[in-house]
Parts: structure tokens; C-alpha cells; sequence
């Protein structure tokens, strides 16, 4: 759905003269195919996260004012479920590795989803007019859980990059945060997710109790984000009001990631357009023979930059043994810092795959943003502009002239490129790398271990066994992972600035191969194909102005 905001109005105003151009100057449609889709698919999600007594699918129900969701459901069975706006309502199961399955009211009720797989998602559109009111966004009520890791991990690994803040439901009867809820807000701050909390059940208990109840959970959560919630409402059964009332304050979010999704790529696609006009007109009095010295250039150039690209990340693999190291010691930290729990869930035979799995993802994702995320952007900092000069003042054109030395070339190319992969960095959802590995081999060495000490019932011996055996243990187990998770991330970073690369070199290739057309047409052409790219630029300088607006917004 096209949020009706100015931006959004000016790039549908924009885009059919945008495609002319984009084909006039021999662009592949694909770019602004895939743009397209991206603006008629908008949508960020908002996930609702809880104990699976919380109350999140009433509260959904109540919003809505329609009795849509089941309330009775089984925790292990339930699935993500995706409400958003649309003129249809459809309900359909999508599946992971097969078409997916239309589903009747009564199937989602009674949760008929077939085989059960946590990666499948329910998606209902509705044409409710409070869904309509949130401009694209997707409400997502998101299976509850009290502990283990897998919920958890799905809440983060499968919506991390596609929220714009997550919904902390906590019902009244709680009262305070329980901690496989801490355990996952604790996370959400490392990526700086912003977060609002929605206490429900607020009429089983007397006002007053009711506020010490939001009070006690609003500090609990500001004191592991470390910064404000974006609302706090209070709710109570059949009646949503205060959430419905302090939804809009998500819209600014959603602008924004209009903005990063739609906005800066279709700003891109102009000053590609631009940069290639501007080639062109430069290029109107090179001679055959210039040109294959400037591809000639361009090939060197685009082998110098790969060559760099590859010691990069050499590099970067050579220092990764202080983030794995580090990681691997704030492990090691976490559950020693956990000695008494993991001793009590040996003697009694407990599930201790949410703690040991929460100590790992923290420990990964913070040794991450610690030590890794440094030195990518100090290593691809080598190759970066100045930070006064911003992306969109770099032309193509002016880094490719024979008069220029290879290194400045390499920076000036780059410069388009860096943004996108640092951003890159955070966007990895880190967790993907060791989820199966927590689930299967951290959980069944505590059961081996639990098998013996439970006959011995020996409290001392246990703690013993958990600091001696069980940790270091835990921690072997988990380095080869660890170093596998952070060499995916160099590697998915460093491919993309390759990627970016090929991309960058094709369109000057491009460039060049347009301007060997131009020389073959007739002279007499060539004051109309000046004017004609002064006007088209001027146009698309015009388009460009009326967007950037938004750059600061």
C-alpha cells in the first residue's frame, strides 16, 4: 500500500517520466521494476511480543472490533500472524517451501495450519477502517512464550530489519516483566529498537494497583533499553482505545523507512541518470581513440579496486580471532554470572536452552557491534571520501579521467558504495547463524549432564561441574560457530561492495560504449542531443530538489 504522504505523492508523480528516462539513457528496467513492487508491497511491521497469556490476540480482536484471532491457542502450534489494510479480506498461510493456503475464518480460529513450521506465517489483509489509519503498517502478533529461545529467536532473526518498533504486551496479572521478556527487550536495545508497552486486562484490577503495575513494568523496560518507551497505554478487555489513540506515533517511523526504502533508491536512479548525462555531454568531443584509452583505464582501475577489496577482507578475516575471543570470554561471563540458575536446572532437571541460548545471542550480537563493526568501518574507511562530502556530490564522470591516479578513482567509486555495506552490517540478523546450533547442542549437553546430577543431588558438586566442565564446555562448543557467524558477516559485507563494484563499473562501461554510438551519428545531431540532455537534466535536477526535502525529515 502507497502511504499518502508528500514524499511517497511526489515519487508516484515522478515515476512515469522517471521510467522514460531511465530507458532513454539505456538503464536496465529491472531497477525501477523492482521499485515499483517495493512501493505496491510497503508495508513495517510492528510485532507484538508477550507471555502467551499476555492477551495480544484479544488486544488485536479488541482494536480491530472484530473477533478474528483465537484467544484459546496452543502455544507450542501458534504462528507469527500478519494483519494489515487492503480493500479484500483474505486470510492465507504463507509457507516456507510450497504454495501457500488459503484459509477460512474458522480454519485460523481452530489454527488448522497442517504440518506445524515455526518459519510459516498467517497473512490477513481486512478492509478495517483502524488497519487503514496506520498507513501500511502490519500489526504482527507473534506466538507468546515463557522460555527456551526459539520464539525469541524468531522475533528478533525474522523481524529485526522490517519493524519499526516492537509492542511489549504485559497483562496486568503479571505485574511485572517476566524474564524470558526481559531476556528478548535486553536484546532489542543492543539493535536500538524503539519500544512501546500496552499493559492489558487493566479492569481485573483496582485503578491504583493497575498504575503501580505500569509503573514497575515501564521502569523495568526503560532501564534495559535505556531510553523511553514511545507509549505506554493501558487496556482493558473489548476495549483498545488508549492503544488505538498512541498507534499514530509510529507514522514518523514509517516515513522514515519510506524514505530509506522507496526514496533514496528512486534519488538514486536520478543522479544515475544525471551522472550519465553529464558523461555524455562531456564526452561529445572525445575521439574514437580517447575512448579505448578510457576503457583501457576503466579496466585497470576496476582490477586495482577488486585487489583491494580482496586484501580488505584478508584483513578482515586475520582480525577476527579478537571478536571471537571476546565473544567467547563474555560467553563464558554471562554464565558464570548465571551459576546459580544453571545449577538449580541441573538438580532439578529443568530446560536451560532460553538462558544459555539468551547469553549467547547477547554475547554474539554485542562482541559484534564491539569488535567486529570497528574494524570493517576503520578497514573500509581507507577507502572512503571525506565525511563533508556527501554521497550525491560525486560523479561517475569526474572519476574516470586519465589525469587522475588510480587510488583517487577507487575513493571516489566508492564513496557511492560504503553507506549501503556499513549499513549492511546491522542489518545481518546475527542470530540466523547460531539459533540451530543453541537449540540442538547446547540443550542436549545439559541434559547429559543433568541425567548424572540429579541422582546425586549435591549442590555443591553441581556447581562444581558447572563451572569446571559444563561452561568450558559450552564455550568449545559454541567457537566454531562463532567464528563461522562473524566470517559470514565479513564476507556478506565484503560481497556486496563487490557487488556494488560490478555494478558501478558496468554503468561507466555503458557510459562508454554510448558514447562510441554518439561518435557515429552524424554531426548535425549533435546541437540537438545537447539540448535535448540540458532539458532532460534540468528536468531531472527539478525532480531530485522536491525530494531531497525529505533527506532531513
Amino acid at each position: 500500500m502507497l502511504p499518502p504522504q508528500t514524499e511517497a505523492t511526489l515519487i508516484e508523480t515522478h515515476l512515469i517520466a522517471l521510467r522514460a528516462y531511465w530507458q532513454q539513457y539505456e538503464f536496465s528496467i529491472e531497477n525501477l521494476d523492482i521499485i515499483q513492487e517495493n512501493i505496491r508491497t510497503f508495508s513495517v511491521r510492528l510485532p507484538l511480543i508477550g507471555a502467551f497469556s499476555a492477551g495480544k490476540s484479544s488486544l488485536i480482536n479488541s482494536l480491530l472490533q472484530d473477533n478474528l484471532l483465537s484467544v484459546a491457542i496452543d502455544p507450542e502450534t501458534s504462528l507469527p500472524t500478519e494483519l494489515h489494510f487492503a480493500p479484500q479480506e483474505s486470510i492465507t498461510l504463507r509457507r516456507k517451501n510450497t504454495m501457500p493456503l488459503p484459509l477460512s475464518r474458522d480454519a485460523l480460529k481452530a489454527q488448522q495450519f497442517g504440518e506445524h513450521d515455526p518459519d510459516n506465517v498467517v497473512d490477513i489483509t481486512l478492509p478495517n477502517p483502524i488497519l487503514a489509519k496506520l498507513n501500511g503498517m502490519t500489526l504482527v502478533d507473534m506466538p507468546g512464550w515463557e522460555s527456551g529461545i526459539t520464539q525469541h529467536s524468531l522475533a528478533i532473526d525474522n523481524y529485526l530489519d522490517r519493524s519499526a518498533a516492537y509492542c511489549v504486551v504485559v497483562s496486568v496479572d503479571e505485574g511485572v516483566l517476566k524474564e524470558s521478556l526481559r531476556k528478548v527487550i535486553e536484546e532489542l536495545a543492543i539493535h536500538d529498537k524503539p519500544m512501546m508497552l500496552v499493559i492489558t486486562k487493566c479492569d481485573k484490577k483496582r485503578p491504583e494497583d493497575v498504575e503501580a503495575v505500569v509503573s514497575h513494568v515501564q521502569a523495568q523496560i526503560e532501564k534495559l533499553a535505556k531510553k523511553p518507551l514511545l507509549a505506554v497505554c493501558r487496556t482493558q478487555r473489548r476495549n483498545a482505545t488508549e492503544w488505538a489513540t498512541a498507534l499514530p506515533v509510529l507514522l514518523p517511523l514509517q516515513q522514515q523507512f519510506w524514505h530509506q526504502a522507496i526514496g533514496l533508491p528512486v534519488q538514486k536512479c536520478i543522479n544515475d541518470i544525471l551522472i550519465r548525462i553529464e558523461q555524455l555531454s562531456q564526452g561529445h568531443n572525445q575521439t574514437l581513440e580517447e575512448i579505448e584509452s578510457e576503457r583501457e583505464l576503466l579496466a585497470e582501475q576496476y582490477q586495482r579496486m577488486q585487489e583491494d577489496v580482496q586484501q580488505i577482507t584478508t584483513r578482515l578475516h586475520e582480525q577476527r580471532n579478537l571478536a571471537e575471543r571476546a565473544i567467547v570470554d563474555d560467553f563464558a561471563s554471562r554464565m558464570n554470572g548465571q551459576l546459580d540458575t544453571l545449577t538449580r536446572a541441573l538438580l532439578n532437571g529443568e530446560d536451560v536452552s532460553g538462558t544459555i541460548g539468551h547469553a549467547l545471542r547477547m554475547s554474539y550480537s554485542q562482541g559484534v557491534e564491539r569488535y567486529l563493526k570497528p574494524v570493517i568501518q576503520k578497514e573500509l574507511g581507507q577507502l572512503q571520501l571525506q565525511e563533508e562530502l556527501q554521497m550525491q556530490d560525486v560523479a561517475y564522470a569526474h572519476g574516470f579521467k586519465s589525469n587522475e591516479s588510480g587510488t583517487e578513482i577507487i575513493k571516489m567509486t566508492l564513496a557511492y558504495i560504503l553507506p549501503a555495506a556499513i549499513t549492511l552490517i546491522t542489518r545481518i540478523p546475527m542470530g540466523k547463524f547460531l539459533t540451530p546450533f543453541i537449540i540442538s547442542a547446547l540443550e542436549g549437553l545439559f541434559q547429559r549432564g543433568s541425567q548424572e546430577l540429579i541422582q546425586r543431588q549435591q549442590q555443591e558438586e553441581a556447581r562444581r561441574h558447572v563451572i569446571n566442565t559444563v561452561i568450558p564446555s559450552c564455550c568449545s562448543k559454541a567457537a566454531p560457530d562463532i567464528a563461522r557467524g562473524l566470517s559470514n558477516t565479513i564476507d556478506d559485507v565484503m560481497q556486496a561492495i563487490s557487488r556494488s563494484t560490478d555494478e558501478a563499473m558496468a554503468k561507466v562501461q555503458q557510459t562508454l560504449d554510448l558514447k562510441v554510438r554518439a561518435l557515429h551519428t552524424e554531426k548535425a545531431a549533435e546541437a540537438q542531443r545537447q539540448q535535448t540532455w540540458q532539458a532532460d537534466s534540468m528536468a531531472l535536477k527539478q525532480m531530485l530538489a522536491q525530494l531531497q526535502v525529505y533527506n532531513h525529515g
